[in-house]
């Protein structure tokens, strides 16, 4: 046995163990997933995912969250500032370039789908919030179509199954497309906050009867706080079948370019991704 171990006080171990529980926390608070959060042991409050981008990564140190699919060097990259630290990320996707053309359309996104710890499933009550900024996006003008790209969603695995929630630029407008393929304005015309932070939360019940509800809230350059942008109770929010092999068995998030109109380059700004557990 190694004596000089043994000479060690237990008020030194103790302070060496103190000192890999900050460690430790301090990786958490940076991106990494918890023991408790991996186990899927969550209690109301708890922060499932916390994506800051401070690692100057593009997978914000999070082993299995890729930057993009699109092969495109640029398809995904950091930038610098952040909406509210040093870093954030930035998807790009040029129409007609083959090499942002991924998963079957023109796109770059991060997903979650390998981060089983995020996945939600019906009876749960999830928090997701995100930062973003639409970089040098041109007006809207009647040659193009109304939908021009998908900048968030939460989707179930099933190929076939309606997304449930998703965020898209439809004309100059930010627009919330939910499970009962309703509609909600979000932001009515974006052009006016041109390359500024944008932030945005949306609270969700997962089910699959009509007691759900979706709530999404915006705080916008200038405001101090957040303010509720629509509210949708008692419908059904969870479009899979979990009862199904390859029928939807869970759900997950994502976020980058999805779609952009004929001739655009899109480029835009994410940070600060955070999933929580709700009631």
């Amino acid at each position: 046995m190694n004596k000089r171990l043994l000479s060690i006080p237990v008020a030194a171990v103790a302070m060496l163990l103190t000192g890999v529980s900050s460690c430790t926390k301090s990786n958490t608070l940076k991106g990494q997933a918890s023991l408790k959060t991996s186990a899927r042991s969550v209690t109301a409050g708890d922060t499932i995912l916390n994506v800051t981008y401070e690692s100057g990564t593009t997978d914000s140190g999070i082993p299995g969250l890729p930057g993009s699919d699109a092969t495109a060097p640029d398809a995904a990259y950091m930038v610098s500032p952040g909406a509210t630290g040093n870093y954030a990320i930035a998807h790009k996707v040029v129409y007609g370039d083959s090499a942002y053309y991924s998963d079957g359309n023109w796109r770059s996104e991060t997903t979650a789908r390998s981060l089983t710890y995020t996945h939600f499933t019906p009876g749960q009550e999830r928090r997701y919030e995100f930062s973003v900024l639409l970089k040098d996006w041109p007006a809207w003008t009647s040659a193009e179509s109304a939908t021009r790209s998908n900048i968030f969603q939460c989707r179930v695995s099933s190929s076939s199954a309606y997304v449930p929630i998703m965020i898209r630029l439809q004309r100059n407008a930010i627009q919330l497309r939910r499970a009962d393929q309703s509609t909600a304005t979000l932001v009515s015309n974006y052009m006016n906050y041109a390359n500024q932070w944008m932030h945005f939360r949306v609270d969700v019940k997962w089910t699959l009867d009509s007691t759900g509800y979706i709530k999404t809230y915006n705080k916008l350059p200038g405001q101090s706080g957040y303010t509720q942008s629509s509210s949708i109770e008692n419908i059904r929010t969870y479009t899979g079948d979990t009862t199904v092999n390859g029928g939807g068995k869970f759900g997950y998030a994502k976020w980058g370019v999805y779609g952009v109109p004929d001739n655009i380059t899109g480029i835009v700004y994410h940070d600060d991704i955070r999933i929580i557990a709700l009631n």
